[in-house]
């Protein structure tokens, strides 16, 4: 089987002058079957006319799109010489054949913020809805849709193992993983070609061997499809399958194919592979997905034994400790599988290129939560580890090209670590008493401090959609530890203390975008934000600095939630039946639950 790539002729290449924001940035695969082609194979020179007209096509599908980008247009078909009536008769199979893509073709990505060059960086806002910013001009939310390639074939030819899956609903799945789903997850990583090409390889490499490892993945990509255009009920966490609030007809196809391929290797009492760890992480992923946290974790416990003897593929050493620390994450417990590598620090010389100019605001993050004497010696600690993993999210945002592959790995690394460790390390310290059934017992502002340090990384460097399972699971737990911290303060506190809640609410409520809970996140802030008002947006900017900031994916949408803030207070000031605040506060604070 060969690889087609789209590549452009060398000429082309070097006499363009384009420049990386200007050049279609999608790359595509074209699968072509040639196994049972053995002088092709073997002279590396295709006899067969099909396949020769879709690999040029492909290539020169590539070319077009070039060429628009530089401002060429093509002669049209009518004032060329006429093609023969078997080239014709092809192209009208082929397009004939082509899938028909049904989705919505702007989806709006709620709570999501893309990583954006800095000259596009008031486009980083929330997506509920179109806010307006202080200047009083709207900004639009962000959306994603396919590549303008729609008519293109990731599998011409069948060949990929999609068993029973329909080719319609195979092509569309592969689609949006290539177009929305991995860019939008691997935001960070994505603002490099190179480093979306060689990920859509491995991809799609490591799953064409394998019906049930490529099924699994397909599982994933219909369940976040499905998710990410509203076809589900409510998947917080409840004793329900979640697979049955699904309400997308392939995902529930897919799913049922990827079980059966799972179970078929397994009464065919295949030894353990790699291909069986690929194939059982593809249920563990969509599992996480859907909010079937209890499943997952039992397909977690089946792959350990497996991995410890036969390993795991690059790619799944890449997303296994991603979905590990996540699971936990929502489920709040300790982490079922440890990290699969050693842990090293940051480089020098990468510390000192993302460290901040010393008499800058960002130099000043994570230090005001030194002034909270009730977060323990490990929140402490960890929440300081944590101003590395901003500083490479606001490097990457401000760099057109983003970061390196080597400073992508790191990233990608120490924010895996940053939220092992969140979940892990009550589990670990002393510090904190237990429960009867063996659960610490951890303090009403830590848990909150705790929960949005969680919530921060939900956003970069990998995205979690806040209407998934695991977005779900993570919202109700943050709206449980806000009523514990009400209930313990009774509306009195310091003000410090204060503040590290009001960063924490900001957190929250872009984490319940389009929630049920957006609304009791957002009315809380706007009591306890009364003894800020009337900060202006750079007064409270300066404040969040002061914890864990990104002001290149945070500032816009933030800047958003306190501007509905500031007129809703101003709406309740001009209320006749307005009180004093402070009073009014207290007295709200205490009837919260």
């Amino acid at each position: 089987m060969r690889n087609a790539q789209e590549k452009v002729p060398a000429e082309s290449a070097n006499n363009s002058n384009l420049t990386s924001s200007n050049a279609p940035e999608a790359t595509k695969y074209t699968f072509v079957d040639q196994t049972g082609d053995l002088f092709a194979l073997t002279h590396r020179r295709i006899s067969n006319r099909q396949q020769r007209h879709v690999i040029r096509s492909h290539v020169m599908q590539r070319v077009r799109h070039l060429e628009l980008a530089q401002g060429n247009k093509r002669t049209p078909g009518r004032d060329t010489p006429r093609r023969s009536s078997s080239d014709k008769s092809q192209k009208g199979s082929n397009v004939s054949d082509s899938p028909i893509k049904d989705e919505p073709v702007t989806p709006t990505i709620p709570g999501v913020v893309r990583i954006q060059p800095k000259q596009n960086s008031t486009a980083l806002l929330p997506l509920d809805s179109v806010r307006t910013s202080a200047t009083g001009r709207s900004r639009p939310g962000i959306s994603l849709s396919p590549s303008p390639s729609s008519n293109h074939e990731f599998d011409p030819f069948h060949t990929l193992p999609s068993s029973n899956v329909p080719h319609q609903s195979s092509e569309s799945l592969l689609g949006y993983c290539f177009d929305i789903m991995l860019p939008l997850t691997f935001a960070v990583e994505y603002k490099r070609p190179s480093e979306r090409l060689a990920r859509q390889a491995m991809v799609l490499h490591s799953k064409m061997n394998s019906p049930a490892t490529f099924l699994g993945f397909m599982a994933t990509v219909a369940a976040h499809r499905a998710i990410l255009y509203g076809r589900h009920e409510d998947l917080s966490p409840s004793p329900q399958n979640h697979d049955e609030l699904i309400t997308d007809p392939d995902y529930k196809k897919v799913k049922h194919e990827a079980i059966v391929a799972v179970r078929r290797s397994i009464d065919r009492q295949e030894p353990p592979s790699q291909y069986m760890v690929d194939a059982c992480f593809g249920l563990i992923s969509t599992a996480a997905v859907v909010g079937n946290f209890e499943e997952a974790t039992i397909h977690l416990r089946g792959i350990a034994d497996i991995m410890s003897r036969v390993g795991a593929s690059p790619e799944s050493m890449l997303w296994l400790p991603i979905t590990n620390v996540k699971i936990s994450v929502a489920m709040l417990s300790k982490p079922i599988l440890q990290l699969p590598w050693q842990r090293e620090p940051i480089p020098a010389d990468i510390q000192q290129r993302i460290a901040p100019e010393p008499d800058s605001e960002m130099a000043r993050m994570g230090l005001k939560f030194q002034q909270l004497e009730e977060l323990s010696d490990s929140l402490q600690a960890l929440l300081l580890t944590g101003r590395d993993i901003c500083n490479l999210c606001q490097i990457n945002a401000e760099n057109s090209r983003g970061l390196s592959p080597w400073e992508n790995a790191i990233l990608r690394q120490k924010a895996t670590e940053f939220e092992f460790d969140l979940v892990a390390y009550p589990y670990e310290s002393p510090a904190f008493p237990r429960e009867r059934n063996g659960e610490p017992l951890i303090p009403p502002l830590e848990r909150v401090v705790r929960l949005a340090a969680l919530g921060l990384m939900q956003f970069a460097p990998h995205t979690i959609l806040p209407a998934t399972g695991v977005g779900r699971a993570l919202t109700q737990h943050q709206k449980r530890a806000t009523e514990a911290w009400l209930y313990a303060k009774q509306g009195q506190c310091e003000v410090t203390e204060l503040r590290a809640i009001t960063w924490s609410l900001f957190v929250f409520v872009q984490r319940a975008t389009k929630q049920p809970e957006a609304e009791y996140f957002m009315n809380l802030l706007d009591l306890i934000s009364a003894n800020l008002l009337p900060l202006t947006w750079p007064e409270v900017e300066k404040m969040l600095n002061g914890f864990l900031y990104i002001p290149m994916l945070h500032a816009a949408v933030w800047q958003g939630i306190w501007l509905e803030v500031t007129v809703r207070s101003r709406a309740m000031n001009r209320s006749p039946l307005n009180i004093d605040r402070r009073g009014e506060m207290q007295q709200h604070l205490q009837h919260q639950l």
